[in-house]
């Protein structure tokens, strides 16, 4: 049976992704601090090549999807502990084991542009870099680190994902919170107020759904080895309008208040990326259906209050 090995798997894309797999008959193998699988592998120290090695000798994978990173924290070095270090010991441990050939994903981010000017989009994977967070500079630093190796022949796929939105959201994203404030004002528990920061910019989301299904193709297509690929949608969506979507069809009156402490220090104005060399790997455009996508959300939320 086809085994993949999972680092991350009890996050957002992580939960999705097993789930899918699993339907395609893929046995699931996680490694992390939390169970994420019937197969999990404890995980304490991301610098402990030793651990890692005996996982990969346990399982002897076939794939590798390393979808763990850190996102938002208070500790400027858990960035890099995670989002490089981790990484950088995950495919060292596939080395010293023999399985420098298991074909790896990395999931980077479109954090890894940084400050983009409304000339430069859309994004392609050309545009010169500039992160200006830590988890942007991080990721950043696997993403070169995993095109070092791929000149060496390792059969890497370097992927940086825009706004990926799809039921069980973490909770620090825009429209998690819309979702929320939204659900809790329908269900009595709320004002009929939606505090707001900056809802001029626009942004590129794509579909959870979509998402999982193009890391599975891409970590088997050679084509897109030692590739830098840009995950998204390919057009920019007001968060204004998608606001006013969610309100639509949630169904209920609200007032919009702006709230100056829920704006961000740096806010690049539009930010969406192209499609180009994704399409020309899959042969497809990846299609977000916005709308279908806001009811399965709103539904999650209603369904567990």
């Amino acid at each position: 049976m086809t085994k993949a090995l999972i680092t991350g798997g009890g996050g957002f894309c992580g939960r999705h992704l097993i789930s899918y797999l699993e339907r395609q008959g893929i046995e699931i193998y996680t490694l992390g601090t939390q169970p994420a699988s019937k197969h999990h592998y404890n995980l304490t120290d991301t610098a402990d090549v030793c651990a890692l090695a005996k996982t990969i000798q346990a399982v002897q994978p076939n794939y590798v999807f390393h979808l763990a990173g850190v996102a938002r924290s208070s500790n400027p070095t858990l960035f890099y502990q995670v989002n490089t270090v981790y990484g950088a010991t995950l495919l060292h441990a596939l080395e010293i084991t023999g399985y420098q050939d298991c074909p790896v994903l990395l999931v980077g981010t479109s954090a890894e542009y940084g400050l983009v000017s409304p000339e430069q989009v859309p994004i392609h994977e050309q545009t010169p870099t500039c992160p200006y967070s830590h988890y942007g500079i991080s990721k950043l630093s696997q993403t070169l680190m995993g095109l070092a190796l791929s000149r060496q022949g390792r059969p890497l796929v370097m992927v940086r994902p825009f706004n990926i939105i799809g039921a069980g959201m973490p909770e620090y994203l825009s429209i998690q919170s819309f979702v929320q404030q939204i659900t809790a004002i329908a269900q009595g528990q709320h004002p009929s107020i939606i505090n707001v920061g900056n809802l001029s910019s626009s942004r590129d989301f794509i579909d959870i759904q979509e998402v999982i299904k193009i890391y599975w193709q891409l970590i088997r297509t050679p084509t897109a080895y030692g590739q830098v690929i840009n995950v998204c949608s390919g057009q920019g969506i007001l968060m204004s309008d998608l606001l006013h979507k969610l309100i639509e069809i949630a169904n209920i009156d609200v007032d919009i208040q702006t709230d100056p402490a829920r704006f961000k220090p740096v806010d690049v104005p539009v930010h969406y990326g192209s499609i180009e060399k994704l399409q020309m790997l899959l042969g497809y455009a990846p299609q977000t259906k916005l709308e279908s996508v806001i009811h399965s959300i709103v539904s999650e939320i209603n369904t567990h209050p």
